[in-house]
């Protein structure tokens, strides 16, 4: 039987590292998902197959996921496509006049004998549709009355198609427009051409996160560019320089935080897996550099803290490399000692210690951290443990570490109070 269907926009931008959209002059993703409805809700098929002919070729045939979802690399951009949908329970349906690049498709399908049409029945169906006699090969009385469907909604079709494609289109240029804006390092240019692009179509996961995380960086280079300035700047304009590049540096990571959210949110039907995966790869190692940033320089908007606690776990579970996994973990940990929370610095400083004890960053982190908190609550054994730990870093870090000199001073003032480091216990 024949059916209806929605449509979005024409493809996906491509998401990638770097976030260079690359579409294809020849080829388009074309997905969407298959429903059955039940108590008057729409609940996904999984297992069925999904075959799509040309005029004059059968593609490669395609199964749902858990979320009935399904997609088509390679059709050929230009070119409309018959999807035939079929599996056990349920009776297959036809759909004709589906263009390539078409997202946000739905098909539903009804509880059946769970036949599977042959090619030549197929072509037959489609001939017999074109003369107006029998589009179905199973009911004459169903065909006729999904021909009359089919012709109500081709207008409908071919509205929404057109708006896709303007959408598609208005997308790609704001895009490039601000991937050249930002190349030239024309933040506030940037920002604004990324932000026209959420504006444009806000609630479609196949476009809004990456617009999301487009601004997200431009907000952090123009954070990481005003903080550098500010250490330049004279004392008189130095805090304040430093304000703005906090708020920038916080905005940024709402920002990633948003696009992460709403891919995790986003119906299949809306965004392809590469995507969403590149999306994802990005965002979080991003969130991981604002906290390292922040980290090294002490300008840690109120905002941050939160957001890395949840999503720096996140890119170390998602990272394979175990060195910068653990970095990142010391990152997260210098970040919440600059922001001031010394016991969550000194739990994120145990849990990389945890993997590699001979970590000197983490060494002088943790050390430091159980000093502070030690002369803060008069705790002797927090000073003696915090003074173990910067004697093993000051053995092992090299010379020219940026906080060796310190952790010297700091011994020699617990030297005098009669404390000196002891050998760590494994």
């Amino acid at each position: 039987m024949f059916r209806k269907r929605s449509f979005s926009l024409v493809a996906l931008l491509v998401f990638a590292v770097g976030f260079t959209v690359a579409v294809s002059a020849q080829t388009a993703p074309t997905s969407g998902t298959v429903f059955m409805k039940k108590d008057g809700k729409k609940v996904p098929v999984e297992g069925v197959l999904v075959e799509a002919y040309s005029q004059s070729t059968k593609m490669s045939p395609v199964k749902t996921d858990k979320k009935g979802y399904f997609t088509f690399a390679g059709l050929m951009w230009g070119y409309k496509y018959t999807l035939v949908v079929s599996g056990p329970g349920i009776r297959p349906e036809i759909q004709p006049g589906v263009a390539a690049g078409t997202t946000r498709m739905e098909i539903e399908v009804v509880p059946g004998d769970g036949k599977q049409y042959t090619e030549a029945e197929v072509r037959d169906a489609l001939e017999k549709a074109k003369s107006g006699t029998t589009t179905d090969p199973q009911t004459e009385e169903e065909a006729k009355k999904a021909a009359a469907e089919y012709e109500k909604k081709k207008k409908e079709y071919e509205a929404a198609k057109a708006k896709s494609e303007a959408n598609f289109a208005t997308a790609q240029k704001l895009l490039k427009e601000g991937d050249a804006a930002l190349d030239a390092k024309n933040y506030d240019l940037a920002i604004t051409k990324f932000e026209e692009g959420f504006n444009s179509d806000p609630e479609f996961a196949g476009t809004a996160p990456t617009f999301l995380a487009k601004k997200a960086d431009a907000l952090r280079q123009r954070g990481i560019e005003t903080y550098n300035k500010g250490a330049k700047a004279d004392k008189s304009v130095k805090y304040e320089i430093f304000a703005t590049a906090r708020k920038d540096m916080g905005d940024a990571a709402e920002f990633y935080k948003k696009a992460l959210d709403m891919v995790a949110a986003a119906p299949a039907k809306d965004i392809t897996p590469e995507n969403a995966k590149a999306l994802n790869s990005f965002s979080l190692l991003q969130i991981k550099e604002l906290t390292r940033i922040a980290g090294l320089t002490g300008q840690v908007d109120p905002r941050l803290p939160v957001i890395a606690e949840e999503y720096v776990p996140k890119y170390i579970e998602s990272e394979p490399d175990t060195a910068k996994k653990t970095a990142a973990r010391v990152n997260l940990a210098d970040m919440f000692l600059a922001s001031g929370d010394i016991e969550k610095a000194i739990k994120n400083y145990r849990e990389a210690l945890a993997v590699d004890g001979n970590n000197v960053d983490a060494l002088v982190g943790l050390g430091l951290s159980l000093v502070n908190s030690g002369y803060a609550t008069g705790d002797k054994a927090q000073l003696q443990e915090g003074a173990n730990y910067l004697g093993k870093f000051v053995s092992s870090a090299p010379d020219n570490h940026r906080l060796k000199k310190d952790a010297e001073g700091l011994l020699g003032t617990l030297k005098g109070e009669k404390i000196t480091p002891q050998k760590i216990k494994s």
